[in-house]
């Protein structure tokens, strides 16, 4: 039987006899197997009084032996602790008894010392004699590693003698001796560094070092590279030919990199304790800072000689990221605390864009010329108009491709830190190509007098209207491709170094250029602004000329009828002469030319009805934002088509140039009024057929004129000042009537 479950702290008995009667022999006769149950725990509790009543017997029988043990510790206790007090009293009585003989054991101990040093010094200065004397026979000998033992010697010996009389003077001679070695030694030196031996280079190491002349060693070092190296580059520089791409720059960019990665482990072999990554960055920078011609001016003259400066200087950029790359893989990335491996690298870094810091100034100009070189290629402006407008038409589709290709080049040049001289290039560029537009619009505008006679004018308007849509919509799409590309690259910029290596915009930048940067990034950023704004404003603003240009040429029939209407005869005419008008009152023949102008309108435009132009119904919308006013809203392409925009446009300019002119009759009589309204009636019903949405100015002028006079000031109220005293002065209608 299992009693495990009584020992445990949470025991429950009701719950472990609920569980005992779960098995499937209690379920078969309870009372059975609850019988047998308590037999078993009758027997189990036996069994443990039984072995309780064992236990303790034996431990009672334990005991007397446990008390004897603990009485016999406790007196081994008390007899340590007699012996310990004694121990004690007898180190206290030695101490008492020795102190002074202690004191005099020191004092002889320090005489001791004393007369060893004074001992020391004494042979050291012999020493020094002996050595000083020797010396000279030694340096005519010229054996560089024996004068260095003996300098060595004389060393040690002044290091004893700080303290006599002469120590400056015998530090001043040895100085002497060392420089003497040192001028024996340096043609060795050099040549073992020039070859890059380096058992040789360990030898002469370890002798200076041995002689505290580290510094001088790396000024060796220094000076042997930089010497080749500076030999490499003026070879490189008068080898190549400048007006090519920088290969003579690449080139030297390869061989100190080369150099680095192999002299790493040399260094560290060399230059013992030093650090060979923070002595290779310094000679780097010393190199890169000491070339004769310097980088910039190389550069300068070189750009001069080039097609594409641009082009030539991103492959500078380039170069002068690829080294410095492999530079850090070479030496690795200064690390907290290391700051003199920052300084040196950071000074590398700087060194690499200095070249093109100057030409960063010039970044705009560059950017300029070779959009605008694009534009000029282009030769959009041809004697045929047509011609023309489809260059410049064709060439808006490019305008975008040409900004990100100038976009990229900015980016692959700068980082994206010239974004602003970017920007203020395509500025120019976009307003050079805005000025085409305002040239085609201007001469188109020109041929309003033939356009009755040749219907291709009408059709050169439409495609003058087509292509200040597809240059505003250019301008769109240009302007949203670059802010978001501007926003992306912006993100990356680092304005604080992370690393010595680290690409920073005041590299390349003036301070005032880095605070032109950061506003750009605000306002296109931070405040959702627009790159292009400026460009975009006029772009508009020429679009919105050039649809007028194109809508006054349109109209010229329509207004070069009308400009005649104050001066027809019908109006001049007085009664009883034979210009008087007769009584079937029919359109006179201005009016029907207009009408029939007008209805020719539709067969010219169905073109538009079934092509769509998107640049089309652009172009009307910015034009249609000027007169707002009186829909409130602009006239979206998906609510009108183009030919219904220009009907509607033609039929509302129409309205409004007949009512100006009618306005300027000086007075009509009550025939004249109906021959007028005749006329006004049937333009509107022409009007009306073409789909015109209204007619007013002219329903008003009709409706005035058609007034009784003795009603017309009660009928006059709700219709437009400026036509009611038209009217009534033209009619000699008085306030009494």
């Amino acid at each position: 039987m299992d009693l495990t479950a009584f020992s445990q702290e949470n025991f429950d008995p009701k719950e472990w006899i609920n569980s005992v009667f779960r098995s499937q022999e209690a379920q078969q006769n309870r009372d059975q197997y609850a019988s047998s149950l308590v037999m078993r725990l009758q027997l189990a509790i036996q069994e443990v009084n039984s072995a309780l009543e064992e236990t303790s017997q034996q431990v009672v029988g334990s005991l007397p032996r446990v008390l004897r043990d603990v009485e016999s510790l406790g007196h081994e206790v008390s007899v340590l602790k007699n012996q310990m007090n004694s121990v004690r009293q007898d180190i206290e009585k030695v101490e008492h008894n020795t102190a002074a003989s202690m004191q005099t054991l020191v004092k002889l101990d320090t005489l001791k010392g004393r007369m060893v040093a004074t001992s020391q010094a004494l042979r050291e200065a012999d020493n020094w004699t002996t050595l000083s004397t020797d010396i000279e026979e030694v340096m005519e000998s010229g054996d560089v590693e024996a004068i260095a033992e003996k300098l060595v010697g004389l060393q040690n010996c002044l290091s004893i003698l700080t303290h006599v009389p002469d120590y400056e003077e015998r530090a001043a001679h040895l100085e002497g001796l060392k420089v003497r070695l040192e001028a024996l030694a340096s043609p060795h030196i050099v040549a073992a560094f020039t070859n890059h031996n380096l058992e040789e280079s360990v030898r002469y190491a370890r002798l200076l070092r041995s002689l505290g002349r580290v510094s001088q060693l790396e000024s060796y070092y220094h000076k042997c590279e930089m010497g080749q190296l500076a030999a490499s580059w003026r070879g490189g520089v008068e080898g190549f030919h400048l007006a090519g791409p920088p290969n003579w720059l690449t080139t030297f960019y390869d061989k100190v990199s080369l150099l680095t990665s192999q002299q790493v482990h040399w260094c560290g072999q060399v230059f013992e304790g030093s650090d060979s990554s923070l002595l290779l960055a310094q000679l780097v920078a010393a190199s890169l800072a000491s070339l004769d011609p310097p980088v910039d001016q190389v550069v300068a003259v070189a750009v001069k000689q080039q097609e594409q400066p641009l082009d030539f200087l991103i492959a500078i950029k380039a170069s002068g990221d690829n080294f410095l790359k492999d530079l850090e893989n070479a030496l690795g990335t200064a690390k907290p605390g290391q700051d003199a491996l920052y300084q040196a690298q950071r000074m590398v870094t700087q060194a690499v864009y200095r070249p093109l810091q100057e030409q960063i100034t010039k970044h705009q100009e560059y950017q300029e010329a070779q959009l605008l070189s694009h534009l000029i290629s282009a030769d959009i402006v041809k004697g045929d108009m047509g011609e023309t407008l489809r260059r410049l038409r064709e060439y808006c589709g490019k305008l975008p491709s040409q900004a990100e290709a100038a976009a990229e080049r900015c980016i692959q040049l700068s980082n994206g830190w010239g974004f602003p001289g970017l920007v203020m290039a395509l500025t120019t560029y976009v307003e050079q190509c805005t000025a085409r537009l305002a040239q085609a619009a201007r001469h188109v505008q020109k041929q309003k007098a033939s356009i009755i006679d040749d219907w291709t004018v009408f059709t050169t308007c439409l495609n003058l209207i087509q292509a200040a849509g597809e240059l505003v919509m250019a301008i769109d799409s240009t302007e949203h491709s670059l802010a978001t590309r501007f926003a992306t690259i912006a993100t990356k910029f680092s304005w604080n170094p992370t690393t010595s290596f680290t690409p920073t915009p005041d590299l390349l930048l003036s301070s005032q250029a880095v605070t032109q940067l950061k506003n750009l990034v605000t306002k296109v950023v931070e405040e959702d602004g627009r790159l292009l704004e400026q460009s975009l404003t006029e772009a508009q603003a020429q679009c919105q000329s050039a649809v007028e240009a194109a809508l006054s040429t349109i109209m010229a029939p329509v207004s070069s009828q009308l400009a005649t209407i104050p001066d027809l005869l019908a109006w001049t005419s007085r009664p009883g002469t034979s210009a008087q008008l007769s009584s079937s009152f029919s359109p006179q023949e201005y009016i029907t030319q207009i009408g029939q102008y007008l209805m020719t309108l539709p067969q010219h435009l169905e073109p538009l009805l079934v092509n769509h132009s998107p640049a089309l119904n652009r172009a009307l919308q910015e034009a249609n934002t000027t007169s707002t006013s009186n829909t409130g809203r602009i006239v979206s392409e998906s609510e009108i088509s183009a030919a219904d925009f220009l009907i509607n446009s033609v039929g509302q300019n129409t309205c409004k140039l007949y009512t100006d002119a009618v306005l300027k009759i000086p007075d009509i009589t009550a025939s004249m009024v109906t021959q007028l309204t005749t006329d006004i009636d049937y333009v509107c019903n022409i009007l009306e057929d073409l789909g015109v949405s209204s007619c007013d100015p002219l329903d008003q002028l009709s409706a005035l004129l058609k007034a009784p006079a003795d009603q017309y000031l009660k009928l006059a109220p709700g219709k437009n000042p400026r036509l009611i005293a038209g009217v009534r002065q033209m009619r000699n209608i008085t306030g009494q009537s």
